[in-house]
């Protein structure tokens, strides 16, 4: 990547993170109406005119040297080798073309539902041609990298039309509040980075604010992230041709946290783009920006935040004066270990139980480390969930080796012991956090954030991964014509794999059971509310809630003599959704809705069944007599069940 281009990426992320830091603190200590607006953008360019001024300019480094293969001979290139990134474009469109004609408003678990087949065989086609563009050093790699990285992380934003998952729709929810009426209370010291850029951006370019809230993890970790890789690592690492299909393998990782926005997810990028970068911090504009990508993934979302912040200080300190090394170590990698759990504790002693619930009571097993064998289906579905299920092990492998090799070359990968050492604090920290209760979720929730912390230990051994890449690819590279071509296509083959294992799935192996909010869910709440009187409760699955948001927002809620309740069920909190759990799973009686209604203190209650329900013909002739009245959506796609109190 060339220079210019690299330092604009770096004042870009540098003026992204500002906007994100300032625009959390104004929100927190104001509100984000046009003043707040206008308090955010004179702060932070201020902020940025100061550190241009003073930031030095950053030199190269390089750290790996590959080993030498052979002497570098001209080749005569062939001719339809200038003919391949417009072959690669036209692949690309036809992908384009053939995930939005599979777009649907139907409930889907998978997007693969919509899809046709021959996509797989596309995108396989799209990554090996690639991979010869890269091969033959063709100007354009970058770019067409980059559009890879888009289009792999872009499925789930095309097939869905309404939205997919079930947190965004909450998140998009609260930033159109916040746009409405400036602020949103109580006010969270989390996820403010994220509702002050979105809300921001609408503002400024009156863009929606659904819009900008999908689109902003594939912005960010789709377009910018790998060019922050190709940026840096090709002034880390000697070979361009070798860092650029190192990245594309990189793609071989899963990257489920890619695929949709959450504040959870946008923090991880931030927090990845710290640790590329702090591979070659060299200067005053490289600690800067490390600094303040650090800092905006606190303000997003301080469980990737606080390692990263800690992480920005550790590679100063690195950097800094000798007599205060040890000790800032030992205060940083203590930190690394003990702050996520402390949180989480202090966290939770000072949280509402939620309903219904029980303690986590997840012990560590080494059962995790057994070898799966798929072998029930056919054998390309056998051999990608042979990947699938055993992907730890190459991800271990690679991090292994990566170590290794690190360790045999200590005198230029010296920077690589912070990396190994907080991601030993991390897993140290995992296994402290797994054995908290986390009592203010429900039941299937409360081993995700000790899983997150997993998730944070392993990011920060990416570093080795890529150096085992990097390696490996130049061993295959040494290799005779037959070998070389048959490992590259086979890595082309788990690239796609990767994609496929990266989003829900409903195959004969896997269910991920979560259906998407669909245009039934949306005409049923529309029915609820134009029939419904005042003052309702509705008892209806967290899709059905969600298109209640989507459609009205945060437009009721009801107090009660422990807490306010959403008049939809929300299963990360309030108590509505117990009683919707009873209705589905005991039976869909009068009293039980009546005790849901005798809480929030209405005389109306409705409980709504999709048809995608596992038990739907024996829940719906059970309801049609403990009913007042029903009503059928889309021919029977969603029932709405009226239950008037008795008086």
């Amino acid at each position: 990547m060339p220079i210019k281009l690299d330092k604009n990426l770096k004042y870009f992320l540098i003026a992204a993170s500002l906007l994100i830091s300032w625009g959390a603190i104004v929100y927190r200590l104001y509100k984000l109406d046009y003043i707040g607006v206008i308090i955010i953008l004179i702060l932070a360019s201020l902020s940025f005119i100061i550190i241009l001024r003073f930031a030095k300019k950053f030199n190269k480094q390089t750290i790996i040297k590959p080993e030498k293969i052979a002497k570098r001979q001209k080749h005569k290139k062939p001719f339809f080798a200038f003919f391949v990134p417009v072959i690669y474009l036209f692949l690309f469109a036809a992908s384009i073309y053939i995930l939005f004609t599979a777009r649907t408003s139907e409930a889907i678990i998978s997007p693969w539902q919509t899809i046709h087949p021959f996509f797989y065989a596309l995108y396989f086609l799209l990554t090996a041609c690639l991979l010869f563009i890269i091969a033959q050093k063709k100007p354009l790699a970058n770019l067409l990298i980059i559009l890879h990285y888009a289009l792999s992380f872009s499925i789930a934003l095309i097939i869905y039309k309404i939205g997919y998952g079930f947190d965004p729709f909450i998140h998009q929810a609260t930033e159109e509040l916040i746009a409405k009426t400036g602020e949103v209370n109580p006010k969270p010291f989390y996820y403010l980075g994220q509702y002050a850029l979105v809300v921001l951006l609408n503002k400024i370019t009156l863009i929606p604010i659904i819009y900008l809230d999908k689109i902003l993890v594939l912005f960010f970790g789709g377009i910018v992230l790998p060019a922050a890789m190709l940026a840096v690592l090709t002034k880390w690492l000697e070979s361009k041709k070798i860092v650029q299909i190192t990245i594309l393998f990189l793609l071989i990782l899963p990257f489920s946290f890619l695929i949709v926005t959450t504040p959870q997810n946008l923090a991880y990028i931030f927090l990845i783009s710290t640790l590329i970068y702090s591979l070659n911090c060299k200067n005053t504009l490289d600690y800067i920006n490390i600094f303040l990508l650090s800092l905006a993934a606190f303000f997003i979302h301080p469980l990737a935040g606080i390692p990263a912040l800690l992480f920005a200080c550790l590679i100063i300190i690195y950097n800094g004066k000798i007599k205060i090394k040890k000790i800032g170590y030992f205060i940083i990698y203590s930190s690394m270990a003990l702050a996520l759990p402390v949180a989480f504790f202090f966290f939770e002693k000072n949280t509402k139980s939620a309903s219904g619930i029980s303690s986590n009571s997840e012990t560590f097993s080494f059962s995790f480390l057994n070898i799966s064998l798929p072998d029930k289906e056919n054998v390309i579905l056998n051999t990608v969930y042979f990947f699938i299920f055993n992907i730890k092990y190459i991800l271990i492998l690679l991090a292994v080796s990566g170590i290794i090799i690190a360790i045999k070359r200590r005198k230029k990968c010296k920077i690589l012991s912070l990396y190994f050492f907080s991601s030993l604090a991390l897993f140290f920290s995992y296994f402290l956090s797994a054995k908290l209760p986390f009592a203010f979720l429900i039941n299937y929730e409360q081993a995700n954030y000790s899983n997150r912390i997993l998730s944070l230990a392993c990011f920060f051994l990416l570093p080795f991964i890529i150096i085992a890449f990097y390696q490996l690819i130049i061993k295959i590279f040494a290799q005779n014509k037959i070998i070389k071509y048959s490992l590259l296509i086979f890595f082309c083959f788990l690239i796609s794999v990767s994609l496929y294992s990266s989003y829900p799935r409903y195959d004969h192996y896997f269910n991920s059971h979560g259906y998407s909010v669909s245009k039934s869910d949306l005409n049923a709440v529309k029915w609820i509310e134009n029939n419904a009187p005042k003052n309702f409760i509705v008892l209806a699955n967290q899709q059905t809630s969600v298109a209640s948001l989507c459609s009205f927002g945060f437009k009721k809620y009801y107090k009660t003599d422990k807490e306010e309740i959403f008049y939809y069920p929300i299963p990360t909190g309030g108590s509505l959704y117990q009683y919707y759990l009873d209705m589905v799973y005991e039976k869909p009686s009068r009293k039980t809705i009546g005790l849901a209604m005798n809480l929030a203190g209405v005389n109306t209650g409705y409980f709504v069944l999709n048809k995608y329900w596992w038990a739907f013909d024996k829940i719906l002739a059970e309801a049609k007599l403990e009913a007042d009245s029903w009503q059928e959506i889309d021919n029977g796609e969603v029932y709405i069940f009226e239950f008037k109190k008795i008086k």
